[in-house]
C-alpha cells in the first residue's frame, strides 16, 4: 500500500514538473536560424524556421548526398523533427550518415536560436 502511494506521488510530481516545463516557455527565438553539418558527400545547409518558439519549417538549401539513397532521409528525418521538436530523432536505415549530418545541421541552426 505505502509503494503504491509513493509512486503515485512520484507519478504526480513529474507530471506537473512536466507541465510546468512545458508551459514556462520556449528555448528558442522566432526566426530563421541556418545551420551546416558534414555529410558523407558534402557539406548539408538547411534553414530552420521557428515560430512562437516551435520548430515550424526546415528547409534544404544545398546537399551533395547521393541521389535515391538519401531521399527519404531528407524529406522523413526534417518531418520527424518537427513532429517531435527535437533534432535527435531515429535515423533513416540505409541512409544513417545523411540522416546525422540533417540532425547535426539542425543542432547547429537552434544553437543559435537558443535564448540568452
Amino acid at each position: 500500500m505505502r509503494i503504491t502511494r509513493r509512486v503515485s506521488l512520484c507519478l504526480a510530481a513529474f507530471l506537473m514538473a512536466s507541465l510546468f516545463f512545458s508551459c514556462s516557455g520556449s528555448k528558442w527565438k522566432d526566426g530563421a536560424w541556418q545551420g551546416k553539418a558534414e555529410g558523407i558527400h558534402g557539406d548539408v545547409l538547411l534553414t530552420v524556421t521557428v515560430q512562437k518558439g516551435r520548430i515550424a519549417k526546415i528547409t534544404i538549401e544545398k546537399q551533395e548526398e547521393a541521389a535515391g539513397v538519401t531521399d527519404l532521409a531528407f524529406s522523413r528525418i526534417p518531418e520527424t523533427i518537427i513532429k517531435h521538436q527535437s533534432p535527435k530523432v531515429d535515423a533513416v536505415t540505409g541512409a544513417t550518415g545523411s540522416s546525422k549530418a540533417i540532425m547535426a545541421a539542425v543542432e547547429d541552426a537552434l544553437t543559435k536560436a537558443v535564448k540568452q
